[in-house]
């Protein structure tokens, strides 16, 4: 799919809340979807996500668990990443401040 060049300002979007202390503001880009994701301190998915993700971690850190009992992936700044969409994971800020990613899902 083409797009045409454009700008976007994450900072004009209203981000939505999956779970307490999760948000991302997203914005649909050329077939995929484009979100800046924030987990607050102590805050996680509470459920397994099988969307396969891209991204790469602005600052903070993350740990990712896996469903299967696989060891986890714990990013941090500069970290780009890649989940496939099993096995299941879920993402958590066990740090003391704010995990901001950057990540792109292709839309099905």
């Amino acid at each position: 799919m083409t797009t045409e060049p454009r700008h976007i300002d994450f900072s004009l979007l209203t981000p939505t809340s999956h779970d307490p202390g999760v948000s991302d503001s997203e914005t649909h880009v050329g077939g995929t979807r484009w979100a800046l994701v924030v987990y607050e301190p102590g805050a996680g998915r509470e459920e397994g996500c099988e969307t396969p993700h891209s991204g790469i971690v602005l600052c903070g850190t993350l740990t990712y668990s896996f469903e299967d009992g696989r060891a986890p992936l714990t990013l941090g700044p500069g970290d780009g990443f890649a989940l496939p969409e099993s096995p299941r994971h879920r993402g958590r800020n066990d740090g003391s401040e704010p995990t901001r990613l950057f990540i792109i899902d292709a839309l099905n």
